[in-house]
């Protein structure tokens, strides 16, 4: 009973479409499995392209995307063959045929290894380090916490999960007195984690545990108020600093935020002369979703970028703004300083705040928030600022607007009614 296994780069044709891990465009990878001149494939339910597949060693290369998870794959899929076999040995089938082998590994698929949840937490943190997605990478470890909580730190398979599980995790979300957008974004991260096991293959999609949980992660709630007026943005822009201060730099920071549509303040210090500004216009490729934006900016954002191309303090590694340098050189040190320059921001926007009279202290997501704010109060339509500040759906938008609607509903009918 004789059979060779050889994972294999299927070159002879290109994947169609894409789905799940599987790439259109690239080639699929399979286990072939020969007997004699029989040859039946088993597919991995994975692709690659020829630039990360190494020949010699018919295997992945360090540099695609899922190695991690291909190699578990091929190790797992490659017992479950030589586990057949033995069985059928032991148990004397001396007529075991290539497509009865593969028939009998394909039906126990969903018992291979199965992957555990917290573990599956750790790999998708650690797969959005590698891209650089530092903060997106966080929300996964910080939404990993009550997961293990609920568990009582005992790691399951997703195929393991339960109800039980799953109205564990849920109690233990709302009792924790968190925001509702905080309970609602662990939700989502939870949802994700499930989301993307599915699409890899480690666990049916009917083991998913949304029609478990009550909470309405994907609702829309009231976000606290973070916009200031028009009035506001102007008195702060009016406050006199020293050129050469920290307060000066945070208060351009701020400003330059507001006037280019909202910009996210790590978006922001990336931006280098070359790359992303020129001609009066902003090209860049925001962080958190991987969208790419192209638009003129605003005269004043525009006059910002001129007062920091003559700053004595300088980025030696060509960025606008002088807070990354080039020993800020891979994602986790560009990460941690672009949080402490972030809390310096706030701690001066603090002081900013109670410069200018504001009742409540605001920070960097103030300049978002009242950018979409104040093009509403200026009777823009939602179309207009749903596009101006890249959101894909108008419900977007709106979120950012929610917390002055009330003002604007308040006036339109007073002067209906007056």
């Amino acid at each position: 009973m004789e059979f060779e296994r050889k994972i294999i780069l299927w070159t002879y044709r290109k994947v169609k479409k894409s789905e799940g891990n599987m790439i259109a465009g690239e080639h699929e990878i399979r286990l072939r499995l020969t007997q004699f001149k029989t040859v039946k494939y088993i597919s991995l339910d994975y692709s690659s392209n020829i630039q990360n597949w190494d020949e010699q060693f018919n295997f992945p290369k360090p540099s695609h995307r899922h190695y991690r998870q291909i190699v578990q794959k091929i190790d797992a899929l490659l017992d479950e063959v030589n586990f057949e076999i033995k069985l059928a040995t032991k148990n004397f089938e001396i007529y075991l045929t290539v497509e009865e082998l593969k028939n009998r590994v394909l039906k126990k698929a969903m018992r291979v290894t199965p992957m555990k949840i917290l573990e599956f937490f750790d790999i998708v943190a650690k797969e959005m380090e590698d891209e650089g997605r530092i903060g997106y990478a966080n929300i996964f470890k910080y939404c990993k916490s009550p997961v293990s909580k609920s568990l009582k730190d005992k790691d399951k398979a997703f195929t393991a999960y339960t109800k039980a599980d799953a109205e564990s995790f849920e109690k233990l979300v709302i009792k924790s007195n968190n925001k509702q957008t905080t309970n609602s974004n662990y939700l989502r991260t939870f949802y994700r984690v499930w989301n993307i096991a599915i699409e890899r293959g480690y666990t049916p999609k009917e083991f998913h545990p949304k029609k478990y949980i009550k909470y309405k992660p994907y609702r829309k709630y009231k976000t606290s108020k973070r916009a200031i007026t028009f009035d506001k943005i102007k008195a702060l822009e009016n406050l006199s600093f020293k050129a050469d201060s920290r307060m000066f730099r945070s208060q351009q920071y701020f400003l330059f935020s507001y006037y280019a549509r909202g910009m996210n303040f790590n978006d922001m210090l990336k931006l280098r002369h070359e790359d992303n500004c020129y001609g009066g216009e902003l090209h860049y490729t925001r962080s958190k979703n991987k969208r790419r934006y192209d638009f003129i900016l605003h005269t004043k954002a525009v006059e910002i970028i001129e007062i920091f191309k003559a700053y004595p303090l300088q980025s030696n590694a060509d960025h606008i703004f002088p807070v990354l340098m080039a020993e800020h050189d891979t994602p986790k040190k560009i990460d941690v300083r672009i949080d402490s320059a972030l809390k310096d921001l706030n701690e001066d926007l603090k002081e900013m705040s109670e410069m200018i009279g504001l009742p409540k202290h605001i920070t960097s997501y103030a300049a978002r928030h009242s950018f979409a704010t104040n093009l509403r109060h200026k009777n823009i339509q939602i179309a207009f600022i749903q596009e101006a500040m890249g959101h894909e759906t108008e419900l977007q938008t709106m979120t950012y607007l929610e917390e002055f609607d009330d003002v604007l509903l308040a006036k339109t009918i007073e002067e209906a009614l007056s």
